[in-house]
């Protein structure tokens, strides 16, 4: 699966998006992203989350069965 989900950093405050190759859930039900989302502005990897944006593209790739479990 390649897409494109958009992110924000709470560090810069800045908007981006991230081309994904892959999105699974771990055994917790965590998302795990391939690539690991990184800021392009500051370089955080801890200060990223989803916008809201990109909070309907997980709901709509959850309910679209395209988010797996990884085995």
């Amino acid at each position: 699966m390649k897409t494109t989900i958009y992110f924000e950093c709470e560090n810069c405050l800045k908007s981006f998006s991230v081309n994904m190759k892959s999105i699974n859930f771990d055994s917790t039900r965590e998302l795990i992203f391939n690539p690991e989302p990184e800021c392009p502005c500051c370089g955080a990897t801890q200060e990223i989350v989803l916008s809201d944006y990109g909070l309907e593209q997980i709901d709509h790739l959850i309910f679209s069965n395209k988010i797996n479990p990884i085995e």
